[in-house]
Parts: C-alpha cells; structure tokens; sequence
C-alpha cells in the first residue's frame, strides 16, 4: 500500500530510492524468518492463539511505523512487522490443509490465493489514491486499521482447526522437527519452489510497477492506479477459472501450461525492455502474467501441502519462509539499472526459468 509513496518517503526521510526499497525488503525477510518459527509453533499450540498473539505484534508494529523519523529504525520495524505478518500466511495455510485433501484443497487454496494475491496487488491502487491526500505515515495508519480487523477476525471468527489430539510435542527440538521433515520430501521441496520463485515474478511486478508505469511512463498517480488495477484482476479471474479447471483436470497439468504461459510473457516484457519499453506492449504482456501466476499459486500450494499434511505448520512455514525470501531478493534487484522495465523484464523472466526448472523436483 505505501509502494506509490516511495518518493515522498524517501525526500521526508533524507534517504535514496534504493534505501527506501530496504523498507520493503525487511519485511519480505522477516516473514520468510518469522514462519519458520510460526509453522512449527502452530502445530504445537494450535493456529488461533498463535494468529491471535501475531496480530496483537503486527497492530503494534503499524504503530510504531508511524512514528519513526529514520529510514534505518522504520527498517528494523518492518522486519519486526513481517515476522508478525507471517502468522497470517501461514495458519491460513495450515487451517486449509488440516480440513481439506485433494481437488478440495486446490479449490479452497484458489480461493485463498485470490484473497492473498489481490491483496498485495489492489494494495497499491488503494495507496496511489490516498498517498497524496494522507502521506506514507497515514498509510501506515491505515494498516494498523486492517490489522486491528485482523486480530478481531482472529478472536471471534476463525475456528481452531487442529485439535490437542492432533499438537506436536517434545519442545523447541521437537518443533524443528517438522522443519526438517518438510524439507526431506524432494516432491514437497520442488512445488515450493514453484510456488516461491513463480511468487518473485509477481513481487517484481508489483514492486518496479511504481518505476516503470509513473517514472518511465509518466502516469499519474490515479492512471497507475487503474492501470495496475485492470492487470491486476487478472489474479483473481485465474483462481475463479482455476476453481473450475481442478474439476476437469489434474492441478499439476494445470500448472505446466500456466508455467508456459509465463515463461512467454515474460519473454516478450524482457524484450520490451530492451528494445522499448511501449505502454501498449506492457500492460496486456503484463496481465498476461500475473493471469498464469493466479492459475500457479494455488495449484502449487495444494500439491505441495499434500506432501506434508502430517507436519503441516511447518510446511507452511517452510514454504512461506522461501517465499518471502525471494520476494526480499527479487525486490532491491528490480530497483538495479538505469530503466526500470528492463530490469523488470529480467528478473521477471529469470524468476520463470528458475520456476520451471524447479518443476522437475516434483517428478515422482
């Protein structure tokens, strides 16, 4: 939501635009490192107290956005932020995959991956309408208003999805356990690995949009948003057809032509950057991609949670711990080189050939 505030951010802050992006990076690593701990701790406590405690750590961490005066202390806030952030992410994961199997679960985490995708995505159309009106610090007040929605949400709303019967036990030792148990199953290493790296080719769309569509293009603040808006549909119209492909067909067939289709686009924006970039050319390659990125996401999620249902916390963690890590990485590389869409384009289309390589992890 603060990505089209960068600027402002980055002249009240006496900082650079790369600094700026750190912001954004911190919190990308503190939820890849905070789920690791999150996973295994709700497999032993229970997903609703461990979502309750990270909303209370989140609000407070919205807060205390707000207030800061230095670009480095709003740094170490955001990494606090997103280890607070990841409680959501990954019991919404594992409440799915504790109550559902099959083409259930791919239907379910569609539906979920179109929640979770639009978010990040409509975030930004919602922050480019109210970033001149209200600043990056009423932003951040608007955050702590979701996130008090969330805590409610998660003290009168959602159910506990795993009972006591089901809990590990032994300690911190034993909750590591699950860590590892996830990460010695190749099938489960490699549709995380898909589900990450094809997450890295949506973040850096989202993350050089403000660059590339108003800096290079030169839209207003109220045209990028509804440029962005328009693409960005695209990721919930891919989880409502996916809903009804998983029907028809196997969700790992689904997912090698969704990879296809991104491996294409992504092309054609590397190009563009090279030889262009034309506006004309960018929006529709663009909502292209993030149409097979919806069909990927939830595909991905539902076949590599099936690997791990015994120690699902952890799976989730785990998977949701390397995905936000490349969305640390893909981040500050987005912001590297004298045009923005061709540094988008590259990362872009090196984050789908690395998604597709992945893909022969999951060969039985």
């Amino acid at each position: 939501m603060y990505l089209p505030t960068f600027v402002q951010m980055a002249q009240d802050l006496s900082t650079n635009r790369a600094t700026v992006q750190l912001t954004l990076t911190a919190f990308m690593i503190g939820m890849a490192v905070g789920q690791l701990f999150i996973g295994p701790l709700s497999d032993a406590r229970g997903r609703r107290s461990v979502l309750v405690v990270g909303a209370v750590i989140f609000f407070l961490t919205s807060v205390a956005a707000i207030m800061a005066t230095s670009v480095w202390v709003l740094i170490i806030i955001r990494l606090l932020m997103g280890a607070a952030g990841g409680t959501g992410v990954v019991c919404s994961r594992a409440v799915i995959s504790d109550m559902e199997t099959g083409a259930a679960a791919a239907r379910a985490f569609s539906i979920m991956m179109a929640i979770q995708g639009l978010s990040p995505i409509i975030a930004p159309v919602v922050g480019g309408l109210l970033g001149p009106r209200i600043g990056w610090r009423g932003i951040f007040a608007v955050i702590a208003g979701f996130n008090l929605l969330m805590f409610l949400a998660a003290v009168f709303v959602v159910p506990e999805s795993l009972p006591k019967e089901r809990r590990s036990s032994g300690g911190l030792a034993a909750l590591w356990r699950g860590v590892v148990t996830a990460c010695r199953r190749r099938v489960f290493i490699g549709y995380t690995l898909v589900f990450a790296i094809c997450f890295g080719v949506l973040f850096a769309y989202i993350s050089a949009s403000p660059y590339v569509l108003q800096q290079q293009f030169g839209l207003s603040p109220k045209l990028y948003a509804l440029a962005f808006a328009i693409n960005s549909m695209m990721i919930a119209v891919a989880s409502v057809v996916n809903v009804r492909l998983v029907r028809h067909f196997h969700p790992r067939n689904i997912l090698r032509t969704a990879l296809g289709v991104i491996g294409a686009t992504t092309i054609v924006l590397l190009f563009n950057g090279l030889f262009g970039p034309w506006l004309w050319l960018t929006l529709p390659m663009l909502a292209m991609t993030v149409f097979g990125v919806g069909l990927v996401l939830g595909n991905a999620t539902a076949l590599g949670t099936g690997e791990v249902r015994d120690v699902a916390g952890a799976g989730s963690g785990v998977m949701g711990a390397i995905q936000f890590l490349v969305g640390g990485l893909v981040s500050p590389l987005v912001g590297m080189g004298s045009s923005p869409a061709m540094s988008m384009g590259l990362v872009m289309f090196s984050c789908a050939v690395l998604t597709m390589a992945s893909l022969v992890l999951t060969r039985s």
